[in-house]
C-alpha cells in the first residue's frame, strides 16, 4: 500500500488539517491490515531464522529526550534496528512511517512490550537528539514515548556501532547548487526519489546523508536474527511474522 506524502507546511492550515487526518487514517489502516495479516499468519507455521552473529553492544548514546542510553537497556527483547538522518529526504521519511504503523500493529499483536524500536543517527556531525525528535514528530510519533529510541552519538561511536557493528555503510554526499545530490561517478546506485521532509527544508544542508536501507531484527539475547536492506518497503506484517519467529526461537534467558 502506497504511503502518504508527509504533510505540507506551506499549505493553508485548513489544507495542512485534512492532509494529516488522511496521514493518519492511513497509517491506522496499515496497522489494521497488518494486524489482519498477522492473525492469519500465526497458524501458519514459520522457519526458524538464522542466528546471524551477536549484535553490537553501545553505551554513551542519547535518545531524542537527551537521556543516555546504554545497549543492556534492551536486553531480553526483540530490537527493530534502523539507520535514519534527520535530515534525509528520500528512504528515512518512508521508513519512520513504517516504524510507526508497526508500533500500532505490535500494540494489537499484544507484543509491544516485548518490543523495542531503536534508530541510530547516521548524521551526527550536524545533528543530534533535538533534530531527532522533530523528525519523529514531523512523521507522527511523540519523541516522549521511547518505544523508538532514536539515538545520537558521536562520529567516532556512530561508525564503531553502524559501520563496524552493523556493517551498514553510510557516508556524508555534497550537494548541487540546485539542492540535488552531487553524482559520484564510481556510484552505479539508481537515484532514490525525494521525499518530502520539513525539517531538511528548513535546515538547508548543503549535503546528504547517504546509507544503506537497511533493517536488523535483534533478538532477546542479543544476535542479530534477520536483516533487510529494502527497509523502506518491508511491510508491518512482515516484521512482525519475524518478530513472531525471533520471540519462538530465541526467548529471553531466564532470569536467575
Amino acid at each position: 500500500m502506497p504511503l502518504p506524502a508527509p504533510p505540507d507546511r506551506s499549505a493553508p492550515p485548513r489544507a495542512r488539517t485534512m492532509r494529516s487526518v488522511a496521514a493518519v487514517l492511513v497509517v491506522v489502516l496499515i496497522a489494521l491490515a497488518a494486524g489482519y495479516e498477522l492473525g492469519r499468519l500465526q497458524s501458519v507455521p514459520g522457519a526458524s531464522l538464522p542466528d546471524l552473529g551477536k549484535a553490537p553492544g553501545f553505551s554513551g548514546f542519547r535518545n531524542q529526550l537527551g537521556q543516555p542510553v546504554d545497549s543492556r537497556q534492551f536486553a531480553g527483547k526483540v530490537q527493530v534496528v534502523t539507520f535514519l538522518s534527520p535530515y534525509c529526504t528520500s528512504e528515512c521519511p518512508l521508513i519512520a512511517l513504517h516504524l510507526v504503523s508497526l508500533e500500532q500493529a505490535l500494540r494489537m499483536a499484544r507484543l509491544a512490550p516485548r518490543v523495542q524500536i531503536v534508530a541510530f543517527n547516521v548524521d551526527p556531525r550536524h545533528t543530534g537528539p533535538s533534530q531527532a525528535a522533530a523528525f519523529q514528530r514531523e512523521y507522527g510519533w511523540n519523541p516522549r514515548d521511547l518505544r523508538w529510541q532514536f539515538l545520537s552519538g558521536t562520529p567516532a561511536q556512530t561508525a564503531r556501532v553502524v559501520r563496524t557493528g552493523y556493517h551498514v555503510d553510510y557516508q556524508q554526499t555534497p550537494l548541487a547548487s540546485d539542492g540535488a545530490v552531487t553524482p559520484n561517478p564510481a556510484d552505479e546506485t539508481p537515484p532514490q526519489p525525494e521525499v518530502a521532509n520539513a525539517l531538511a527544508a528548513q535546515a538547508k544542508p548543503d549535503y546528504d546523508v547517504e546509507h544503506d536501507n537497511v533493517v536488523v531484527l535483534v533478538g532477546p539475547q542479543g544476535h542479530m536474527r534477520w536483516v533487510s536492506s529494502d527497509a523502506d518497503s518491508e511491510s508491518a506484517a512482515r516484521i512482525l511474522r519475524r518478530i513472531q519467529a525471533v520471540l519462538r526461537d530465541d526467548p529471553p534467558a531466564s532470569q536467575p
